[in-house]
C-alpha cells in the first residue's frame, strides 16, 4: 500500500458528489459529499453521511477530498496515514477509541483517549509482562504508557542520560491515572533485574510512592466541571535509579497551587477534598466543634456536596493511614486537620460597615471564637489584623482601617497563606520520604495542567497558559530539530525551511516590558490598579500580532496562543499578583500553642527592594523547570477527554480537536507541513508516478527512476527531492504531480474509449454468426456433456477398485502377522533364557567395578574435602583481616572527621573572637570620636556665646561714656557762657547746686557702672564653674563608659569559656560516638564471622547433597548400562532369529521377518513377563 503524507492541499478537484471531510459545527470534520457548489463566491454544500446534516458555505479549505478506500484505514502513528490531516486524524482516533483503542502514536507523541472504563482487557495489568519481556525497544506491542515508559527506562541506562516524560491534558483527561500507570511500570521494570533483596527494596520504594498519592490529591485535588478528581497543582517528580537500574527514592517539586479554591468554588464544583473528608469523619468532626456541612459557605459555594471520589469516612481513614505510612507522626495529623477545620470556621465571618472602617457582625463573632479556640491564637489580636492594618510611613507607625470588602481579602490572604503552606509542608514530607542521593540517573515525570480557555480567564489562566506556551515552544524545537536531521539523513537540502515558532508569543508575556513585567511594575506603585495595568500593556503591545484589544472591551485583552485565542480579564490581577500576608499575621500564628501551626508561616523578613510577586516567582519556577527539561530526553504523552459527559465510548468531535490542538498534536502536522511533508519510498513512487516519465519503467534502480520522474515533472528542486530511501515533497508539489498524472491519465483514458467504441461492431458480428449456427452449437454442447459425464463415472469405478484392493491387502497382513507370532514363540522363550543368564554374568562383574571405584572415590572424596576446608579456611581468615582493616579505616576516619571539625570550630571561634574585638574597638573610637565633636560644638558656642556678650556690654558703656562727655560740655558752655547774662550770688549758688546734684548723679551712675561690670565678672565667673563642672561630667561619662566596656569584655570572656566547655563536651561526646562506631563495627565483625560459620556449615551441606547425587546418578548409570545390555541382546536375538528365518517379499526381494512383522503389540511370555518389541 502507497504510504504517504498529505496536507491542506487538495490532490483531487472538487467537484458534486465526490467523497470528502467537511468541517461541520455538530461533529467537527465529517464523511460526507459535495451537494452543490457556487462558482462565483467558491462556496461549497455538503452533506454528511452519518446524520444526514448539509452545512453550506463551506470555503475550500474546509474541504479535503478523499477516497473509499481510506476511510477505513488504520495505523498505530498517525504520521503513517496516507492523508495525513485534522479530519484523518480525528477519524482514525474515533474509529480506535469505539474499538477500545486508546493509545495511539502521532511521531514522538502518545495521544491517550479517557475511556471513563478501566476495565479494557488489553490495558489490564496481567497484560504487562507483555511489555515486560520486551528488549530495549517496544516493538511487537501496541502503543501504550508501558511502552512510553519502557522505552525511557532503556534510553536512560544505554545513554547514561536523563530523561523525563511530560504528561498534559485538560481536567479530566487522566494525566494522574497516566502518570500512575508510568510509576507502575517503571516500579515493575526496575525489579525484573538484580538480587532478590534490590528487588525487594525497589518494590518498596513503589509502594511508598503509590502511598503518598492519597494525601497529595486529598489537599491538592478537587472536582470540576471536567473533572471528579482534578489535580489543581503542578507537579514535577524525579524518579530516581541507581547504576544498575534499580528504583531507589524519588523527590516531587509542585508548582502554582490554585489558591482561590481554598475559599470559593464555581457552581457544580468543590473546594479541595480535605475539607469534605474532615466533615464526613464523626471522630475529628466533633473533636474540631463542626457543624453540618452545609451551614459552612466554602465548601457550599458550588452547591455540590457529592462526589465520586474522597467523598466517604473510610477514605478519610485512607488517607490518615497513607499519611502515617509517609511518616507524619499523629500529633502533625490532628494539626493539619485542626488547620483546615479552623479554615472553614473563619470563612464564615462576615463583616459590615463601622464609618471608614468596618466590624465583624454579631451573628459570625462565633466563628472567631471557635478558630481561635482550635488554632490556639490570641482573639484579640486576629479581630484586630482581620479589620486594620499598619502602615509604615516615614518611620512611623499608622493604622488604617479596612472597608468590609479589604477586610473579606484580609482574612481569604490569611487562610490562602495557611494552606498553601500546609500542602507545601506536606509535600516535603513526602520528600523526607522518598528522596535518596543516587549514583544513577532519574526520570522525569511531569503531571501539570493544560491549556485552559474558559468563559471567564483571569491571572491563574494566564500562569497556567504560560506554561503550556513554554512546553510547547520547547516541543516545537525539538520535533522541528529531529524532523531536519531526518531530511538530512536522507540527503535533503533544508536550508530554505522554517518551522512554526511561538517565541514572540512568550516573548511578549515574559520578557523585559512583557505582560507579566508591567504587572509587576504596577503593582510595586502604591496607587496601581487592574485598569491603570491594561492601559499600559495596550500601549506597549497594541501592535504585536500575538495581542489584540477589542475597542468595546473595558476590562479585558486577548493573546492568541498556539491553541487558540483566549480573552483575559484584568480585574483583580493585582492584588492575586501581590497576594502579600501581612507581618503581623504571620507573628500573631507563629505565637500559637500548637507547634504545628506555629511552625506553618515563615518569620517576617525585612527586604530592601522590590518583594518578589506570584508572578515572579512562577516565572522563576517555570525557568528551572525548563533548564531541567532542557538538560534530559523527553518524551510526551498527551491526555485527551473525548467528550464532556464522561462516559465509556462517546466522543465529541469539536471538544476532542480542540484538545489535539491545545496539546500539539496538530502543531506536529504544521511542523511536518514546514519541511517536507509527503515522504513516498521510490518503489512507490515509481510505481504510482511512472506515467509521467516514458521508459521508467525499464529502469532498474528506483532512487534513479524516481530523479527521471521529478525532472520530468518540470517541478522545483527545493519543492521535491530524491532522497536515499525516499522522495521528498513540498504539499503544493504533491498536488501539482497528481495533476500531471491526472491529465496523463485522462489522454489514455481517451484512447481506451476510442478502442471500445471500436469493438462494438465486433460484438455485434459475433452474435450473428451465433444466430446462424445455433443449432449446430447446441448439438456440439450435448455431445460434450455426455462426454464428462461418462468421465466422471470412470474415475468414480477406479477409486472403489482401489478402495477395495487397499482393504484385501490389508486383511491379508494381520492374518500373516498372526501366523508368524506363533511360530516364533519357542524360539523367542529360548533366546530371552539365554538373555538372562547372560544378563546376570554382566551384573557380578558390574558390582565388581562398582566395589573397586567405590574405594578410589571414597579416597578422593576425602582428598577434596581436605582441600575444600583449606580453601575455606583461607577465605575466612582474609576476609577477617579485610574487615579489621576497614573497621580500622572507619575509625581514622571518624576521629579525623572529628580532630577537623574541632579545628574549625576553633578557626571559627578565633575568627568570631577576632571580629568582635575589631567591632569593639571601633564602637569605642565611634563613641569617643562622637563625645569629643560634641564637647568641641559645646566649647565653641560657649566661647561665641561670652564674646558676644561682652561685646554688647562694651558697646553699652561707649554709647554711655560718649552721652555723659555730650553733657559736660553743654554744662561747660552754659557755665562759661552764662546764658549771656550776669548771675547773682544766690543765683550762682542756686546753680552750683544744680550742677553738684547732676555731679553726684553721674557719680552714682558710675558707681552704678561699677557694680555691673562686677556683676559681669561674676557671671563669668559663673560660666567658668560651669563650664568645669560639664568637663568633670564628660569625664565620669568616659569613665563609666570604659567600665561599661570592660564589664563587656568579662561577660565575653565568660561567654568565650562557657564556649570552651560546650566544645570539651562535644569532644567527649564524638569520642563516645566513635568508641561506639568501634564497638558497633567490632559487633558487625562477629556477625560476619558468625555468617562465614554458617557458610561453611551450608558448603559442607551442599558438599553431602553433592556426593548423595553422585551415588545416585552412579546408580542411574548402573540401571542404564544394564538396560543397554538387555537392548544389545534383544538386537542379536532379533538378528539369530531374522538369520534363520527368511522368505520372499511380494516384490520376489528377500525381506527379514522382523522388517515383514513391523512393530507387533508387546505380548506376555509364559513366565508373566511383557517381552519387549524389537526395536
Amino acid at each position: 500500500k502507497l504510504q504517504f503524507l498529505y496536507f491542506i492541499g487538495l490532490a483531487m478537484s472538487v467537484e458534486v458528489g465526490v467523497l470528502c471531510y467537511f468541517a461541520c459545527p455538530k461533529r467537527s470534520w465529517t464523511v460526507g459529499t459535495v451537494e452543490a457548489i457556487d462558482e462565483k463566491k467558491k462556496l461549497f454544500t455538503c452533506k454528511a453521511k452519518e446524520g444526514g446534516d448539509k452545512v453550506g458555505g463551506l470555503k475550500e479549505e474546509e474541504i479535503m477530498v478523499t477516497r473509499e478506500d481510506l476511510l477505513d484505514e488504520d495505523v498505530d502513528d498517525l504520521l503513517h496515514l496516507t492523508l495525513l490531516h485534522d479530519a484523518t486524524i480525528l477519524a482514525v482516533l474515533k474509529k480506535r477509541y469505539m474499538e477500545d483503542i486508546i493509545y495511539t502514536n502521532i511521531g514522538a507523541i502518545v495521544v491517550v483517549l479517557n475511556p471513563f472504563n478501566f476495565k479494557i482487557p488489553r490495558y489490564m495489568d496481567d497484560q504487562m509482562p507483555k511489555y515486560l519481556a520486551e528488549g530495549e525497544r517496544i516493538e511487537q506491542n501496541k502503543p501504550h504508557s508501558w511502552a512510553v515508559a519502557h522505552n525511557t527506562y532503556w534510553e536512560m541506562l544505554n545513554d547514561q542520560c536523563n530523561q523525563c516524560i511530560l504528561v498534559s491534558g485538560e481536567s479530566g483527561a487522566g494525566k494522574t491515572e497516566a502518570s500512575k500507570i508510568v510509576m507502575k511500570y517503571l516500579s515493575a521494570l526496575s525489579c525484573k533485574s538484580g538480587t532478590d533483596a534490590q528487588k525487594h527494596a525497589a518494590g518498596e520504594v513503589g509502594v511508598k510512592i503509590n502511598k503518598s498519592s492519597p494525601p497529595l490529591e486529598s489537599f491538592g485535588n478537587a472536582r470540576t466541571v471536567r473533572n471528579d478528581n482534578s489535580s489543581r497543582f503542578g507537579k514535577f517528580m524525579k524518579v530516581k535509579f541507581d547504576a544498575e537500574g534499580h528504583l531507589k527514592g524519588a523527590h516531587i517539586t509542585k508548582y502554582l497551587l490554585e489558591k482561590s479554591r481554598i475559599v470559593v468554588a464555581s457552581k457544580g464544583e468543590r473546594v479541595y477534598h480535605s475539607f469534605y473528608l474532615l466533615l464526613r469523619s464523626e471522630q475529628h468532626k466533633e473533636r474540631l466543634q463542626l457543624k453540618d456541612e452545609k451551614t459552612y459557605k466554602s465548601v457550599s459555594s458550588g452547591k455540590q456536596w457529592e462526589n465520586k471520589e474522597f467523598n466517604t469516612e473510610e477514605e478519610f481513614t485512607e488517607v490518615v493511614e497513607a499519611m502515617g505510612t509517609i511518616g507524619i507522626d499523629e500529633e502533625s495529623i490532628n494539626g493539619m486537620w485542626t488547620v483546615v477545620g479552623g479554615i472553614l470556621q473563619v470563612l464564615n465571618v462576615e463583616f459590615e460597615e463601622d464609618g471608614e472602617g468596618s466590624l465583624i457582625k454579631s451573628d459570625t463573632m462565633l466563628y472567631v471564637d471557635l478558630c481561635t479556640d482550635l488554632w490556639k491564637v490570641d482573639k484579640d489580636k486576629m479581630e484586630r489584623e482581620m479589620v486594620s492594618t499598619e502602615l509604615d510611613i516615614g518611620g512611623q507607625k499608622i493604622v488604617k482601617l479596612l472597608p468590609p470588602i479589604k477586610a473579606v481579602d484580609s482574612r481569604d490572604a490569611m487562610v490562602k497563606a495557611l494552606y498553601d503552606a500546609e500542602f507545601g509542608w506536606l509535600v516535603e514530607k513526602c520528600n523526607e520520604m522518598l528522596d535518596v542521593e543516587q549514583d544513577g540517573n532519574w526520570i522525569g515525570l511531569l503531571d501539570i495542567f493544560g491549556f485552559e480557555d474558559f468563559e471567564y480567564n483571569s491571572f491563574e489562566q494566564f500562569c497556567i497558559n504560560l506554561a503550556n506556551e513554554t512546553l510547547q515552544g520547547h516541543y516545537n524545537q525539538f520535533i522541528f530539530s529531529r524532523d531536519m536531521a531526518e531530511c538530512r539523513a536522507e540527503g535533503i537540502d533544508v536550508a530554505e525551511v522554517e518551522f512554526p515558532d511561538n517565541s514572540p508569543c512568550l516573548v511578549m508575556m515574559v520578557s523585559k516590558g512583557s505582560i507579566s513585567a508591567l504587572l509587576d511594575e504596577e503593582c510595586s506603585l502604591g496607587k496601581g490598579s487592574d485598569l491603570g495595568f491594561l492601559d499600559k500593556i495596550v500601549h506597549a503591545h497594541s501592535a504585536n500580532p500575538f495581542f489584540l484589544k477589542k475597542q468595546l472591551a473595558k476590562s479585558s485583552f486577548i493573546i492568541h496562543h498556539y491553541a487558540g485565542s483566549v480573552t483575559y480579564e484584568v480585574e483583580g490581577w493585582l492584588e492575586k499578583n501581590r497576594d502579600t500576608l501581612k507581618d503581623a499575621v504571620k507573628l500573631l500564628m507563629r505565637a500559637s500553642e500548637i507547634p504545628f501551626v506555629a511552625g506553618l508561616l515563615p518569620e517576617p523578613v525585612d527586604k530592601t527592594g522590590p518583594k518578589l510577586t506570584v508572578g515572579g516567582f512562577f516565572k522563576s519556577q517555570l525557568k528551572d523547570l525548563m533548564d531541567l527539561i532542557n538538560s534530559t530526553n523527553p518524551h510526551w504523552i498527551r491526555c485527551v477527554k473525548p467528550h464532556p459527559a464522561k462516559k465509556p465510548l462517546m466522543l465529541c468531535g469539536v471538544s476532542t480537536m480542540h484538545q489535539l490542538s491545545s496539546a500539539g498534536v496538530l502543531g506536529t502536522v504544521k511542523i511536518r507541513k514546514a519541511g517536507f511533508p509527503v515522504r513516498i519510498r521510490f518503489e512507490d513512487f515509481v510505481l504510482r508516478y511512472n506515467i509521467i516519465a516514458e521508459g521508467v519503467t525499464m529502469n532498474p534502480d528506483p532512487r534513479a527512476a524516481a530523479e527521471q520522474i521529478i525532472a520530468a515533472s518540470g517541478i522545483d528542486p527545493m519543492r521535491a527531492q530524491a532522497g536515499k530511501t525516499r522522495a521528498f515533497l513540498k504539499s503544493d508539489a504533491y498536488v501539482e504531480l497528481e495533476q500531471q498524472k491526472r491529465d496523463k491519465l485522462q489522454k489514455h483514458a481517451k484512447v481506451a474509449q476510442a478502442f471500445a467504441r471500436s469493438l462494438r461492431p465486433i460484438n455485434m458480428t459475433k452474435k450473428i454468426v451465433y444466430e446462424k449456427n445455433k443449432a449446430l452449437v447446441e448439438s456440439l454442447r450435448v455431445v460434450v456433456k455426455a462426454m464428462m459425464v461418462h468421465d466422471r463415472q470412470e474415475v468414480a469405478g477406479r477409486r472403489a477398485t482401489e478402495e477395495e484392493q487397499d482393504t484385501v491387502w490389508k486383511e491379508m497382513l494381520s492374518t500373516f502377522n498372526a501366523q508368524s507370532r506363533e511360530i516364533d514363540y519357542e524360539r523367542i522363550v529360548a533366546r530371552e533364557r539365554a538373555f538372562h543368564e547372560q544378563l546376570a554374568r554382566e551384573r557380578e562383574e558390574l558390582e565388581e567395578t562398582w566395589f573397586d571405584q567405590g574405594i578410589s572415590l571414597v579416597e578422593d572424596e576425602e582428598r577434596l574435602r581436605a582441600g575444600l576446608y583449606n580453601i575455606i579456611e583461607t577465605q575466612l581468615a582474609r576476609a577477617k583481616r579485610e574487615e579489621q582493616l576497614r573497621m580500622m579505616k572507619r575509625a581514622e576516619e571518624a576521629a579525623k572527621r572529628a580532630h577537623e571539625a574541632k579545628m574549625q570550630e576553633r578557626i571559627a571561634r578565633s575568627e568570631a573572637a577576632r571580629q568582635s574585638k575589631e567591632e569593639r574597638i571601633n564602637k569605642i573610637k565611634e563613641i569617643a570620636k562622637k563625645e569629643e565633636d560634641r564637647a568641641k560644638k559645646a566649647e565653641e558656642r560657649r566661647l561665641q556665646e561670652l564674646k558676644d556678650r561682652r561685646q554688647k556690654i562694651l558697646e553699652r558703656e561707649v554709647k554711655q561714656v560718649v552721652k555723659e562727655e555730650q553733657f559736660l560740655a553743654e554744662q561747660q558752655s552754659k557755665t562759661r557762657l552764662g546764658g549771656g547774662k550776669v548771675l547773682t550770688v544766690a543765683e550762682r549758688e542756686e546753680r552750683d547746686k544744680k550742677e553738684w546734684e547732676k555731679a553726684e548723679a553721674v557719680r552714682k551712675k558710675s558707681l552704678l557702672n561699677n557694680y555691673t561690670r562686677q556683676t559681669w565678672e561674676e557671671m563669668r565667673q559663673a560660666d567658668m564653674e560651669y563650664e568645669r563642672q560639664i568637663t568633670m561630667q564628660e569625664k565620669q561619662e568616659k569613665v563609666k563608659a570604659k567600665e561599661n566596656v570592660l564589664l563587656q569584655r568579662n561577660r565575653e570572656r565568660q561567654e568565650l569559656e562557657e564556649k570552651k566547655q560546650r566544645i570539651a563536651a562535644e569532644e567527649a561526646r564524638m569520642a563516645r560516638e566513635v568508641q561506639r562506631i568501634r564497638n558497633r563495627e567490632v559487633g558487625h565483625g562477629k556477625k560476619i564471622m558468625k555468617e562465614r560459620e554458617e557458610m561453611r556449615k551450608r558448603a559442607e551441606q551442599k558438599e553431602w547433597n553433592m556426593l548423595q547425587q553422585y551415588f545416585a546418578n552412579q546408580a542411574q548409570h548402573e540401571s542404564l548400562e544394564r538396560k543397554r545390555a538387555a537392548e544389545n541382546f534383544s538386537r542379536r536375538r532379533d538378528q539369530m532369529h531374522s538369520t534363520n528365518t527368511r522368505e520372499s517379499s511380494p516384490t520376489g526381494k528377500f525381506v527379514p521377518l522382523c522388517k515383514r512383522l513391523g512393530s507387533p503389540d508387546p505380548f506376555t511370555l509364559s513366565n508373566g513377563q511383557q517381552s519387549i518389541p524389537p526395536q
